[in-house]
């Protein structure tokens, strides 16, 4: 599956993007807000997962390339559940941030994932002090539904405020 939608196209992650992906997983930026960056042991294994998940349907993950040159400028997954929704999370590699690229990825993976995937509600989370990921969702139209407390996943014994959003698909 890829989606071509005007300065983008979302492909399915491959192999030989582990260069790409191991200076995505080192950076500090990516490494703070991306609870799966952090717990991956080397890229080639993140992309094994992500590779997985399309095989035994458990997950859609998009490596997002610059639709005229290919080169890649972030990452986007949908998690789906057996209730017909899903969990969207995605990432922006440093010198393609502040372009529009998360904005844009996440409108065409929800309406790939309404339109084609059928489901009926995406969730996204992010922790509450990222003010970047929050307009992302709210600018796709992701309404804010509360503020959730989750265990930290980079091996502390603390707590993460997270804002949950929710997309319907529309009607």
């Amino acid at each position: 599956m890829e989606i071509t939608a005007g300065m983008l196209h979302l492909r399915p992650w491959r192999l030989d993007d582990a260069d790409v992906v191991d200076r995505a997983l080192r950076d500090p930026g990516i490494r703070r807000w991306a609870t799966a960056a952090r717990g991956a042991p080397d890229a080639r294994t993140w992309l094994a997962d992500r590779i997985e998940g399309w095989a035994d349907g458990s997950a859609a993950s998009f490596a997002v390339a610059d639709s005229t040159t290919g080169e890649v400028l972030g990452h986007i997954r949908v998690r789906t559940r057996g209730d017909g929704t899903g969990e969207v999370g995605y990432w922006v590699l440093p010198e393609s941030r502040g372009r529009g690229v998360a904005g844009h990825a996440l409108g065409a993976v929800a309406r790939w994932s309404f339109g084609c995937v059928g489901l009926s509600r995406l969730d996204l989370r992010h922790a509450a002090a990222n003010p970047a990921s929050c307009a992302v969702a709210r600018g796709n139209g992701f309404a804010l539904v509360r503020l959730v407390t989750l265990p930290s996943e980079d091996g502390g014994d603390g707590l993460v405020e997270a804002h949950l959003h929710t997309l319907a698909p529309p009607a």
